[in-house]
């Protein structure tokens, strides 16, 4: 009986450290995604933002900000299971270089860019996708 309940002691004292852990790491994955993706969203939401009166903006843009931190969490969680704690590092360490920085400052217009790109490709498709549709 003390053998168990010295097991469950020692366990009860370990899983606060798993939890910080993983506390830590999905905090990292998080600022990845925040220096990544963060941007991307911002720019893909912009047409949404729009659509909204122009008097409704600034409060739908503070709920907007504040449901991605849910957003980031849910996606932190697929960073996590793709990538290790010390593959995190690296990458952060990667975006703390100039180079990084640079990625991360021209992000914003890459995706713009790429956006329209994009749509103009998906309007050339249309004839080809018609001519199998039928």
């Amino acid at each position: 009986m003390k053998k168990i309940i010295l097991c469950l002691g020692i366990l009860a004292i370990s899983i606060p450290s798993v939890a910080q852990e993983a506390t830590s790491f999905e905090q990292k994955a998080v600022k990845l995604i925040k220096l990544t993706a963060g941007q991307q969203f911002e720019i893909m939401t912009e047409p949404i933002i729009e659509m909204v009166p122009q008097e409704k903006r600034e409060a739908f843009k503070k709920e907007l900000a504040e449901s991605t931190q849910g957003l980031y969490t849910k996606m932190a969680a697929v960073y996590t299971e793709s990538f290790t704690e010390d593959e995190l590092d690296k990458i952060l360490a990667f975006y703390a270089t100039p180079v990084g920085e640079k990625m991360v400052a021209v992000t914003p217009e890459l995706t713009k860019k790429g956006m329209e790109i994009g749509q103009a490709w998906g309007m050339e498709l249309q004839p080809l996708m018609a001519k199998y549709m039928n």
